[in-house]
């Protein structure tokens, strides 16, 4: 059997959908005629570590954990240290002066949250991770020289996993694949860079992709967008997407009340702040036009909010009651019992940019429970996906768009039929393309 190294930050007990392409080519790339030997982080600085997940990790598998240092550790020393300092100097309720000192601490909070958030992409370049990576070189060249390996493979976000890759497979000169899960240059939901930091991605990004031997990108519009900007290395480009894992989803559904409402989930976390307004302004607006929705309807958010998100909540979910909930990140298998008892899953996406690109994870996990799907997003990867399987609706990211598409999904009947009866996004079948590909590279 053969030895792949996998370099990958996102990896258990780092939580989050972002773990779950890494972790199934772990979970069969060895049936496929390759071991893998894993390469991630010990002290992640990602805001879901959920130790629950490292259960799913198949026994046996090499791993190999090196330290980093991130922002994020330092802000949580940082907020820890002020909240020892001013334990003992709170000001007493009633006195003089507190309202505007509790103006002032917001304005510094404000002030001091937006001084860092413009200096942490300028010194942690090109992500918060890039401390990890010294670290990662040198386990990764350890374990070539105690048990070599036959080819290198990595994982992004963070883009820093691609960069210890490189200079792994140069320095032990194996073949190497760099899988891109989003887009790096030019990503709609990332902070925006700088001119310079601008033409330093995308100088990074040529160096990546034309070092790797074969480079692999989640959605077929990211593939296609890379052979228009490397025209000269379109061969290289390979569209392996995301997946579900029917092991993964048989979990018996979650109780529920037998109410006769119609329940829509939206599993995961949720950035951007522009979908969930537009979202609400399209239920607002379908309350105004059919009020008596307020007791057929209730919407499920099962994930992390932004900080943005979670104060657009509070502000706007009263409005919507009680149809509207958040319940926050939940075990991936409590996830997916709610998933089993709702009616239908929500993808949001908004015309923003370039995210037409995207194709979030929720939308195969929805595919393998063959629950319906309501996608509010513009044409792109995942209209195009349900349309090839004839599934679901697919409306604009407009208020009208949600109004329309909740009265269609909501009258749509349940579908007698598989949403992917071929099984064209089951993770077995897409580890078998990643070991395809480490064949012919291995071979050459």
């Amino acid at each position: 059997m053969r030895r792949v190294l996998l370099i990958a930050y996102f990896f258990p007990p780092v939580g989050g959908v972002g773990v779950e392409r890494t972790l199934k080519h772990v979970t069969y790339l060895p049936a496929l005629g390759w071991e893998p030997v894993v390469v991630t982080v010990a002290n992640s600085g990602y805001r879901i570590v959920d130790p629950a997940t490292e259960a799913r990790i198949p026994a046996g598998v090499e791993i190999h954990r090196t330290g980093t240092a991130e922002p994020s550790h330092l802000r949580r020393a940082l907020a820890r240290l002020a909240g020892r300092s001013g334990a003992g100097s709170a000001s007493l309720p009633g006195r003089s002066g507190d309202a505007a000192s509790s103006s002032l601490g917001s304005r510094l909070r404000g002030a001091a949250n937006g001084a860092w958030g413009a200096t942490i992409p300028l010194v942690f370049w090109p992500d918060d991770q890039v401390l990890w990576a010294p670290g990662a070189i040198r386990a990764a060249r350890r374990i070539h020289a105690a048990h070599p390996v036959d080819a290198v493979y990595s994982s992004s976000p963070p883009i820093s996993g691609h960069l210890a890759a490189r200079r792994v497979a140069r320095a032990i000169g194996r073949p190497w694949i760099a899988d891109f899960r989003d887009p790096w240059v030019d990503n709609a939901f990332a902070r925006r860079l700088t001119p310079v930091h601008r033409a330093a991605q995308r100088a990074l990004e040529r160096r990546i992709v034309t070092d790797a031997d074969r480079v692999v990108l989640s959605t077929a519009r990211m593939r296609d967008q890379f052979a228009e900007r490397y025209p000269g290395l379109a061969d290289r480009f390979v569209w392996v997407p995301n997946g579900y894992d029917l092991a993964d989803l048989d979990v018996p559904a979650a109780d529920r009340a037998d109410d006769g409402t119609f329940r829509l989930i939206y599993a995961g976390s949720l950035y951007a702040e522009s979908e969930l307004d537009l979202f609400l302004d399209g239920v607002e607006l379908l309350l105004r036009r059919a009020p008596e929705v307020r007791d057929r309807l209730r919407v499920e958010f099962v994930g992390w909010f932004s900080q943005a998100n979670a104060a657009i909540a509070a502000r706007r979910f009263p409005a919507v009651a009680p149809i509207a909930t958040q319940t926050g990140h939940v075990p991936r298998d409590r996830a997916i019992a709610l998933q089993r008892s709702a009616d239908a899953g929500l993808i949001l996406i908004s015309g923003i940019g370039n995210r037409a690109l995207v194709a979030t994870s929720k939308i195969y996990e929805y595919l393998g429970l063959d629950l319906p799907v309501l996608a509010v997003v513009p044409p792109g990867e995942v209209r195009e996906i349900l349309a090839g399987l004839d599934w679901g609706v697919s409306v604009d990211p407009t208020p009208e768009g949600v109004a329309a598409g909740i009265e269609r999904i909501m009258e749509l009947p349940r579908p007698d039929r598989p949403a992917d009866p071929e099984r064209r996004f089951e993770r077995r079948a897409l580890t078998e393309r990643l070991a395809g590909l480490l064949d012919e590279i291995a071979s050459s």
